[in-house]
């Protein structure tokens, strides 16, 4: 067979096993839609939990290699599911974080690189600002960095998301974000001042680099809690609290050879983050809005590499399930997962047919410090063990995984949603559409 039959052959399956993807979503869709969500009050809370780059194959990965065949994985086993179009403003047909999280934040499509303005650059209410109009308590949380793409949408409108020091500035701003949460002290000190994490990057890179003053310093003049390591983060009690603990530890091995997050004093997981946020909160009989993230997801498949995929699919399934155990004696949350878009355009193959990976390489090798990347199709198309083999959990069936960019992608992404007004989720929508369905649950309307 010729390599344009190859390859050829390969866009057919391709095809094939993205519609029976969509078809299976669609049914999914038409079960969850048959029965309705409780109806919000003026104290209802909402969650927007955001797999960064998840589209419908990573879901799918992680499920397979976390959960296997039967068990449903806790982000999937939300009673309404839909999907949600991708697409920003402006001339280009693929989004970045900055315009996929603002479509939430301000129910505005705008242009890529703007975060929480339209494409007319002028201020409106936030989704986070409506929150605090209504007493309410309000949190930002990531894996990796909180002045990101997607949480400055909601607590940092500039536009240009590389601001960080200004986003993290606005962030603190009046104490507009009660709660703080995530890695990349760097924004937060100027050069020179190291911060209390300590350096692992000898190139760097975990350097101070922040422009808008000793920003920490100000944050605890106006009355927040800080933390930086395990011991400082256990004694938050808010309602004010900012926690700057190490950034991405997960992913940090990547970057630094020997680097262990298990006996880092600076890590914290994630989940225990969203789980100290909840504590706070719960104090507070207005409620919250909550906005958080995997960004590792994200870099994840910019880095094609699935198996960081599923280990930040993890961390997403540990959130569901901890909001889900809050739900229990709280059910006035609406929690919504999705993503701002699908990164790498990911593809899930059989391990077993000799099937070669086609992938460009990915946008960073990994590890950085490698004689070799082991991230990166070999010049046969030898898959890299980063892309596979992975075992589906409780069976002896394997699969790999290909990549078409180290980009972003424009296709659909999977929202899935519980508590009030959960069930207007179900369908096809605009991006748009979390906003206005977070709205109206914040403002207690039906």
């Amino acid at each position: 067979m010729s390599v344009i039959q190859r390859i050829s052959t390969r866009k057919s399956v391709a095809v094939v096993a993205a519609a029976a993807l969509v078809f299976a979503l669609v049914m999914l869709i038409a079960r969850g839609d048959s029965s309705k969500a409780e109806a919000p009050t003026p104290a209802t809370s909402v969650i927007i939990l955001s797999g960064d780059g998840m589209g419908i194959q990573q879901r799918t990965a992680i499920q397979y290699a976390l959960y296997g065949l039967n068990k449903r994985q806790p982000m999937d086993a939300l009673p309404y599911t839909g999907f949600l179009d991708t697409i920003p403003a402006g001339p280009t047909a693929v989004t970045d974080s900055a315009a996929g999280a603002t479509a939430w934040a301000i129910g505005k499509k705008t242009i890529n690189g703007y975060t929480g303005l339209g494409p007319d650059k002028k201020r409106v209410p936030t989704l986070l600002d409506i929150a605090k109009e209504q007493g309410k308590t309000t949190a930002l949380i990531n894996d990796h960095d909180v002045t990101n793409a997607t949480l400055a949408a909601f607590g940092g409108p500039v536009i240009e998301r590389d601001w960080k020091s200004v986003i993290a500035d606005k962030e603190i701003y009046n104490n507009k974000v009660d709660i703080l949460m995530g890695g990349n002290e760097a924004y937060w000190y100027p050069p020179g001042n190291e911060g209390k994490i300590p350096n692992t990057n000898k190139d760097g890179e975990d350097d101070s680099e922040g422009t808008k003053g000793n920003l920490v310093e100000k944050a605890i003049s106006q009355g927040y809690q800080y933390a930086y390591d395990k011991d400082t983060f256990a004694d938050l009690t808010g309602p004010q609290a900012l926690a700057l603990v190490q950034d991405s530890p997960k992913r940090r091995w990547i970057e630094t050879k020997g680097y262990d997050f298990k006996t880092d004093p600076h890590y914290v997981p994630t989940v225990d983050l969203v789980k100290k946020a909840l504590d706070i909160a719960d104090n507070n009989p207005n409620g919250f809005f909550m906005a958080m993230e995997s960004d590792d997801l994200d870099s994840a498949g910019h880095e094609h590499d699935v198996r960081n995929v599923i280990e930040s699919g993890k961390t997403v399934n540990q959130i569901v399930t901890a909001v889900q155990e809050y739900r229990e004696t709280n059910p006035n949350v609406l929690l919504i997962v999705t993503a701002d878009h699908e990164t790498g355009g990911m593809t899930i193959e059989d391990w077993n047919n000799g099937e070669t990976n086609t992938n460009s390489d990915g946008d960073d090798p990994i590890p950085y410090w490698a004689k070799k990347p082991l991230n990166n199709a070999g010049p046969n198309g030898e898959v890299p063990i980063r892309s596979g083999p992975v075992t589906i959990k409780g069976t002896n069936r394997k699969f790999k995984v290909d990549w078409t960019t180290g980009e972003h992608t424009g296709g659909m992404v999977p929202v899935t949603a519980v508590g009030p007004l959960a069930e207007e989720m179900v369908g096809v929508h605009h991006n748009t559409w979390v906003f206005d369905v977070a709205k109206r649950a914040l403002l207690g309307q039906e």
